[in-house]
């Protein structure tokens, strides 16, 4: 499984959840008592404060690392599963033997110290009382993955910090990704296959924006905006690679997508960039949103694929910023008027070479 960006900051966060989260635990339990009573209490010579945290931290450690692989390897297939109840009971069977083998391993850890181990009715009392903790840490880290994954990690991590909280200005660029024909291959195969079929579409989208460090800004019916904020790493290159990565990906599934589908998709595409406004907006629904020219002269320059023949066109202002032109075969559009703008502008429609 190829292990991005975005998979290796989840890991980190169940990782670091497990770890802090099982130190407070160590410390709720046993923080406000002193070595002199543990030592009695539990008849004990190491069991005192240290090595308390000391086994918090392995088993933080071992049981998030555990889930990890879980999360990586096992709920993405779980998530396939149309039904919710399997859904619940895959998942928690999932934590259940992550946690039971976590148990055994540090008890195996620690059997070499005798005088470490417990007694079997101290060791059940501290285990149920864990147990109970876990599942709470547990449900609240998947669904702080959940809002995550569907509000995008971006927009997640700004909304948390109140980044947009006032309108403010950032340089960003915009691809309007549009499936061609949506409207006839509605009508054909109907809304319900139609929908299915802009799911499997979205979901070949998925590995390539975090290859390309893409993020989706929304879903807009049969159209994905997709945007990369600008900064001096960024590479235009990337841009178009997603886009003709896309239209591979496709075409080496034409043959499921004419079976299930009788149609095979194919998508037109428009990239500007230039100077927005982000801000958050609404009360009873928060939402992070651009506002600015940008946005609209992207749009209008999609609309345009289908008069010029092409799957995808670009603005000047992004094709002055390509770093490498070689491997891409540009044609210049000169004075093209767009609906909404004063003045004309210059297009390209692009082809990999």
């Amino acid at each position: 499984m190829y292990i991005n960006n975005y998979k290796v900051t989840e890991i980190a966060i169940i990782i670091c959840s497990w770890m802090l989260a099982l130190l407070l635990f160590a410390y709720l339990k046993f923080g406000d008592v002193n070595d002199a009573f543990l030592i009695q209490w539990y008849d004990k010579q190491l069991f005192f404060n240290r090595n308390i945290y000391c086994v918090a931290l392995a088993y933080g450690l071992l049981l998030g690392s555990l889930l990890s692989i879980i999360h990586l390897y096992v709920y993405p297939r779980i998530i396939q599963t149309p039904s919710f109840t399997k859904n619940i009971i895959a998942r928690s069977v999932s934590f259940l033997v992550c946690f039971k083998t976590a148990d055994i391993l540090i008890s195996l850890l620690y059997n070499g110290l005798n005088d470490f181990h417990l007694s079997y009715s101290n060791q059940n009392s501290i285990l149920r009382s864990l147990f109970l903790y876990a599942v709470i840490i547990n449900f609240l880290t998947d669904f702080f993955l959940l809002m995550r994954k569907n509000l995008g990690p971006d927009y997640f991590f700004n909304l948390i910090r109140g980044k947009y909280h006032r309108p403010r200005e950032e340089n960003r660029i915009f691809m309007f990704l549009d499936l061609a024909s949506s409207t006839t291959i509605a009508e054909r195969i109907g809304h319900i296959a139609y929908s299915s079929l802009l799911q499997d579409c979205f979901r070949e989208l998925t590995p390539l924006l975090l290859k390309n460090n893409a993020s989706i800004y929304q879903y807009v019916g049969d159209e994905a905006v997709i945007t990369w904020k600008i900064n001096k790493h960024t590479k235009r290159n990337q841009c178009l690679d997603l886009f003709f990565s896309f239209q591979k990906r496709l075409q080496k599934k034409k043959d499921y997508y004419s079976q299930t589908y009788h149609t095979v998709p194919f998508f037109r595409a428009s990239i500007n960039e230039g100077r927005i406004v982000m801000s958050t907006v609404g009360e009873l629904k928060t939402e992070i949103v651009y506002h600015g020219d940008v946005l609209n002269t992207a749009a209008r320059i999609q609309s345009l694929c289908k008069t010029y023949d092409t799957d995808l066109l670009i603005s000047e202002n992004f094709y002055e910023n390509i770093n490498d032109k070689k491997i891409f075969q540009f044609k210049c559009f000169n004075n093209i008027a767009i609906t909404g703008k004063d003045k004309n502008i210059n297009i390209y429609s692009v082809n990999r070479n």
